[in-house]
């Protein structure tokens, strides 16, 4: 079978359409059945929860949206008449026909991440997994453009403390999304979840920028990336925080965010032409997120 890894020499396209999914209603997401109260997230009965049925048919109703849309792996444009449209969902009925054909989906290592991305995009837990091979400097790994699924550790939620964000097992994860292509540094155990301290908002804004930078890397010019409501926050307030009222606004369950990333492009006489992007101070690596703008959302 083939390799995930491209060769080195691969070119890569210095600007990506970005699609930012946020996973749908888990059940650590909604109040205890028996009392109405908050679910205690230190409760280990809720380590790595799945999408209860309401978080299925939104990910199924997304699915069809993003297809109307014109917004499919592998540029199809295919109506589901089946999928009703929910009233919960604000979303514009005639679609954009500017919008980019997906040709990526990377998710969080997270059981309800990877159940969102295969209720939206179903066509792609179809295909035959793709081993994947190694290279010696995994953080800048090339991903063959075939490889159409692909779990990523640096998407995943801020963790530590809470349970809903400890992962399942490797194995396990394989055994129920056996399409799937994982990350080589996800090991069989969650070792980067701890009892006794948590992520901070800092330590996440450094995993997003990390993320881009691999990303900037890939053959695929558009990508969907389903992952959760805090990486969302981090990554939109540290680049476009006019798209979350500066922090007013929150992410909800299957919002849909449309960007632009942007690398270093080459000038004519080949320069690097540098496109910043400033982040606490910071110059990340010559990325730019722009023209973000929110395409789907739950009203």
């Amino acid at each position: 079978r083939p390799s995930t890894m491209a060769d080195s020499t691969t070119p890569q396209h210095h600007s990506k359409t970005i699609y930012l999914i946020r996973h749908g209603v888990a059940l650590h997401n909604i109040p205890h059945s028996e009392t109405g109260a908050p679910r205690d997230v230190t409760d280990p009965s809720l380590t790595d929860p799945p999408l209860i049925r309401q978080g299925i048919l939104q990910a199924e109703v997304m699915g069809a949206k993003l297809r109307r849309a014109g917004v499919s792996v592998c540029g199809k444009r295919v109506g589901d008449a089946s999928v009703q449209t929910d009233d919960a969902m604000d979303v514009e009925e005639d679609g954009d026909t500017t919008l980019q054909p997906i040709e990526l989906v990377v998710c969080s290592p997270l059981t309800r991440t990877i159940q969102t991305a295969s209720y939206i995009f179903p066509d792609l837990m179809k295909c035959q997994q793709i081993d994947y091979k190694t290279s010696d400097d995994e953080q800048h790994e090339v991903l063959n453009k075939d490889c159409k699924i692909y779990c990523h550790p640096d998407v995943r939620e801020a963790f530590g403390m809470h349970y809903p964000d400890k992962r399942s097992s490797l194995s396990h994860l394989k055994n129920i999304f056996p399409t799937v292509t994982y990350h080589p540094s996800i090991t069989e155990l969650d070792t980067d979840w701890s009892e006794t301290s948590r992520e901070t908002r800092q330590d996440v804004v450094r995993r997003v920028h990390s993320f881009f930078r691999w990303l900037i890397r890939q053959p695929h010019r558009s990508i969907a990336v389903v992952t959760h409501g805090v990486w969302m926050e981090c990554a939109l307030m540290e680049s476009c925080p006019e798209v979350l009222n500066g922090g007013r606004k929150r992410v909800y369950n299957l919002d849909v965010y449309c960007g632009t990333l942007v690398g270093g492009e080459r000038s004519k006489n080949g320069g690097e032409v540098r496109n910043d992007l400033h982040l606490n101070g910071s110059v990340d690596d010559s990325l730019t997120l722009r023209d973000v703008h929110q395409l789907f959302c739950k009203s």
